[in-house]
């Protein structure tokens, strides 16, 4: 049994030199690795057989203990297969050359939606990859260009009109939304109000009665531009503009004395895929083994003809040997660390146009191991918030 397995997974046979060989050969079986047929050649250099998949933990191993590993040959399926691709080449050429010709006729490869704004667009794609129309798909047993017309005119009441053209392997679609006339709520009258405590940086009031200015402190729901235009009168408008004020935030940061990095010692292996829309076909490198604790990092390269870009796909995988290590920082190291994540943990809670200005250390101690840090930043934000007015008061 276990012949039949090193068949099918592959062995080598190596040469080792150096001068710590017997406790390398120790931490390779600690390691789990099956080695066999052992001949010492001299007291500094052996020849002993491996299998493949263990040759990863062996590359390890040998700049740990400063041997030097060379491979003499390979036995088994992997190799096999290896020396079939090389010589059958023309044969894998032309069959691939058939699955691409063939796909080419019969795979839908883009989809252009026009004419509609982003959300209608993206409920256009939504729906159409619901219909099962979507790139990478075969056309067989798709819909044809009038029945998904009217499928998207039926559920997405906010088309028009929609033309779906097939021209060779993609669909292209010219939409026109409907203009919905619902009462504008901008013209009912309305207030500007502070939609959290600030000090006014810069108004800007396009339409109502101003109500604050420069360097006064509001509170939440302050009003900053009236809606009625003078007082005691029934002249109203829809209050519009910008208030920028100065806010702050507090943010707790926690982080350890010492930060786990991962690094690798130049050690991958590599794996080769054929794409083919969702399909996903192993080329070469599949036989490994386990990858869970692996850096991946992958790559995908297209294939085109004369400029036309093929439904095949090239899917490279990049395996890295991880080395967790730990580095304990320093006060100033941690505190700069402490304030990028706490900048921009605030970024994402804050409005685009939000600018964070600067940032104080309220506080700092060390505890059970962990820095905490208590921060201030002082930020320019637009505070300024719609509320209609009610006339039956």
């Amino acid at each position: 049994m276990g012949n039949q397995h090193d068949f099918f997974k592959g062995t080598m046979k190596i040469r080792v030199s150096g001068k710590l060989i017997a406790p390398f050969l120790q931490a390779c079986t600690k390691r789990g690795c099956m080695i066999s047929n052992i001949s010492w050649v001299r007291e500094d250099e052996i020849l002993m057989t491996i299998r493949l998949n263990e040759w990863t933990t062996i590359r390890k191993l040998r700049k740990k203990y400063r041997c030097k590993v060379f491979i003499l040959e390979g036995k088994g399926m992997p190799f096999i297969q290896k020396r079939m691709f090389q010589r059958t080449s023309l044969l894998m050429a032309f069959f691939i050359a058939v699955i691409f010709i063939f796909l080419l006729a019969n795979t839908l490869w883009s989809i252009r939606v026009e004419g509609l704004t982003p959300e209608l667009q993206a409920n256009v794609e939504q729906k159409l990859k619901s219909y099962g129309v979507y790139p990478g798909r075969l056309t067989f047993g798709m819909n044809d260009p009038n029945e998904i017309q009217t499928k998207l005119l039926d559920d997405l009441p906010d088309l028009l009109w929609i033309g779906v053209n097939k021209r060779g392997t993609s669909y292209h679609l010219y939409g026109v939304e409907k203009i919905r006339h619902d009462t504008d709520l901008d013209l009912k009258p309305a207030d500007l109000v502070a939609q959290k405590k600030g000090m006014i940086v810069k108004t800007f009031i396009t339409q109502g009665r101003p109500l604050v200015e420069v360097n006064q402190i509001v509170k939440k729901g302050q009003r900053l531009a009236a809606g009625q235009l003078v007082e005691d009168e029934d002249i109203y408008v829809h209050a519009e503009g910008e208030v920028v004020a100065e806010t702050w935030y507090k943010v707790e940061q926690n982080l350890p004395l010492q930060q786990v990095i991962e690094l690798t010692d130049g050690t991958m292996s590599k794996e080769y895929r054929l794409r083919i829309g969702q399909m996903k076909l192993p080329l070469w490198g599949w036989w490994g083994g386990s990858k869970k604790d692996l850096r991946e990092e992958e790559t995908t390269k297209k294939m085109s003809v004369l400029g036309w870009n093929l439904p095949v796909q090239i899917q490279v995988s990049t395996y890295y040997q991880i080395d967790h290590s730990t580095m304990k920082l320093s006060r100033e190291k941690l505190q700069r660390l402490g304030i990028d994540t706490g900048r921009q943990s605030l970024k994402q809670t804050l409005e685009a146009d939000a600018e964070i200005m600067n940032e104080k250390v309220l506080h700092q101690r060390s505890e059970n191991g962990k820095v905490k840090l208590i921060l201030l930043f002082k930020v320019h934000e637009n505070i300024a918030m719609t509320k209609y007015i009610s006339q039956g008061d």
